[in-house]
């Protein structure tokens, strides 16, 4: 167990364990990009694996409880209904073709060889995104509600991923990014934003406003706000309709969880 974690984060953990029936074994990786990250058990690991960069940041209490509420989620659901996003060479080809038009003008930018790395980053980053956010919108609501303890540090969390994510709102990055990928990343930015700032009671738009990203945000904001999922099931739905809302439908394929035979996507 990482000292000084908040006691309700150590309860997750706790209910972790009781309903996937699987341990949390927790490895110290300096070099991690994010503060924490579990690797779900399954085939030769009998463990859940948590690996953590640095436990003297309060935020890492954000993050692990985060982690723990998206696999609790997916654990609670029917084994028959547990889903996970995938990708494969057909849902890589939609990709490709749909972003084609930018390829040309991104290799004379980046060069081919920089271009032929990127090109498969900048999809797993907005299908993870696609996939990730909507249940991380219900998360936050979740611990909100069922956490007060946590509160001051969801909010410095969420103010530290608005501060990244704004800082993406530049001419020039956008001039280096396809399209589409620039585009529906910042649709999404201005859903959760608007949607946990209205939670907090922080305004957190205000960079996204009077923009193009503001008018199709909003829309899939005020669905969203009155579609709220409690459950695994229901964020496979706001996902497909987030989804369909954003033309990604073709990006990504839902898989069984006990179908899956390598690293899901999500």
């Amino acid at each position: 167990m990482i000292e000084g974690l908040a006691e309700p984060v150590r309860a997750m953990l706790e209910t972790l364990k009781e309903v996937t029936g699987r341990d949390v074994q927790f490895v110290h990786k300096p070099d991690l990009k994010s503060l924490a990250r579990i690797r779900m058990a399954g085939g030769a690991t009998a463990a859940h694996v948590l690996f953590y960069r640095d436990e003297n940041n309060p935020l890492i209490n954000h993050v692990i409880a985060n982690e723990c509420a998206h696999l609790i989620r997916l654990f609670r659901a029917p084994a028959e209904r547990r889903f996970f996003a995938v990708a494969n060479e057909r849902t890589q080809a939609r990709y490709r073709e749909e972003i084609r038009q930018d390829i040309q003008r991104l290799s004379l930018i980046h060069g081919l060889d920089a271009l032929r790395n990127f090109i498969p980053l900048w999809y797993e980053s907005v299908v993870f995104q696609l996939t990730r956010m909507p249940p991380d919108i219900m998360i936050e609501r979740w611990l909100f509600e069922e956490y007060p303890d946590l509160r001051d540090i969801q909010l410095a969390a969420l103010h530290e991923q608005h501060e990244k994510a704004v800082s993406v709102l530049s001419g020039n990055i956008r001039r280096m990014t396809p399209g589409k990928i620039y585009e529906v990343s910042q649709v999404m930015n201005y859903v959760f934003f608007r949607l946990a700032g209205d939670l907090l009671g922080v305004r957190l738009t205000g960079p996204y406003e009077k923009s193009r990203y503001m008018l199709q945000g909003e829309e899939l904001a005020i669905w969203t706000a009155e579609h709220y999922s409690e459950d695994h099931e229901g964020d496979v739905s706001v996902i497909d309709n987030w989804a369909r809302a954003l033309q990604l439908s073709g990006w990504f394929e839902w898989r069984r969880f006990d179908e899956i035979s390598q690293d899901p996507l999500h």
